[in-house]
């Protein structure tokens, strides 16, 4: 697909693919500044995630207005100590009714010094 930046403070960077296959592995490397260090790894992701995403349900809107065309995000987070999660969601964060968030991986990732 791509890569994506982000700043450390804050998530939300998005980015758009249609008409590929569900994808079989995410691959991840981000810098740790309080710790100089580099991680990467890559976290295999569940086959089912594409049934799922295909069964997402509607989620309402904090004004209570229902949406029904739903689109699957993929949601990425890396931990302090290198923890690597994949998430399958309807919405593209929290704040709605009717989120779900399903786990589809998981993984360590290794760290090299940011020289």
């Amino acid at each position: 697909m791509g890569s994506l930046g982000c700043c450390w403070e804050s998530a939300g960077k998005t980015s758009g693919v249609y008409d590929q296959k569900f994808p079989e592995k995410v691959v991840v490397e981000w810098l740790d500044k309080s710790e100089n260090r580099i991680y990467y790894g890559e976290v295999a992701i569940d086959k089912a995630g594409y049934k799922l995403a295909k069964n997402l349900p509607n989620f309402s809107y904090y004004t209570g207005e229902v949406e029904d065309e739903i689109f699957p995000y993929l949601i990425i987070g890396m931990g302090e100590t290198g923890e690597i999660k994949v998430w399958i969601s309807n919405t593209p964060s929290a704040g709605f009714t009717g989120r779900v968030l399903h786990e589809l991986g998981s993984g360590q990732a290794q760290w090299r010094e940011n020289n």
